[in-house]
């Protein structure tokens, strides 16, 4: 992996958002966690996440406390701790398959759940019943790792305008369309946006 060239951080204020590299870290750092009981140390997570220098990695540490994402005790080699349950993530608002809206800066709760696929990093509920051949169904809470673009076949989650909606992303000639699992809905050709592929899946029963 290469290595992302950052200016050392020796007293700079941390930042007052966290950035996508930051909450990269802090997945990787919670992943680690859940793998070995213990969390890593900075040469680690520089490695992991492509950072070239330990002062970078550092900075971006400091960012998270100051955030009350992560503790960490000075002078110990792995003292970083989290403040959240690796194993408990947030769901967030409802996703539609076939009809529906993704509410993006609703949380509806969190759940926590031993058995998430290492890389979520959150979740959506489904609406609807385009997916149903693929035994998603409405109510199901899929696990969703955050990413712009994804591979011909994947199960993604993607905007159509401003409708949410959990699809195949199948190539098309030289483009792509959103496909259903269920013969009653018509393929999505227009403008969409990809915004996470669908890793997993929960089911509650009530």
């Amino acid at each position: 992996m290469a290595k992302r060239k950052q200016p050392a951080a020796e007293g700079k204020e941390p930042e007052s958002e966290i950035t996508p590299l930051q909450e990269e870290i802090l997945r990787f750092a919670s992943g680690f966690v859940s793998e070995h009981g213990y969390p890593p140390t900075l040469s680690e997570i520089g490695k992991a996440c492509g950072i070239a220098n330990s002062s970078s990695v550092d900075y971006h540490l400091r960012v998270l406390t100051a955030q009350g994402k992560i503790r960490r005790a000075d002078r110990r080699h792995r003292g970083i701790e989290l403040t959240q349950d690796p194993s408990e993530l947030p769901i967030l608002g409802r996703v539609g398959a076939g009809s529906g809206m993704i509410a993006q800066d609703a949380v509806e709760g969190t759940l926590n759940y031993k058995s998430f696929v290492l890389g979520t990093d959150f979740l959506l509920r489904v609406k609807g019943d385009s997916m149903i051949e693929e035994g998603i169904m409405e109510g199901d809470l899929v696990q969703v790792r955050r990413q712009p673009t994804a591979n011909d076949g994947d199960i993604v989650v993607a905007l159509v305008g401003e409708e949410g909606v959990v699809k195949r992303l199948r190539r098309f000639g030289r483009a792509f369309q959103l496909e259903s699992a269920n013969p009653r809905y018509s393929p999505i050709t227009v403008d969409f946006q990809v915004v996470g592929k669908v890793i997993g899946l929960v089911r509650q029963y009530r």
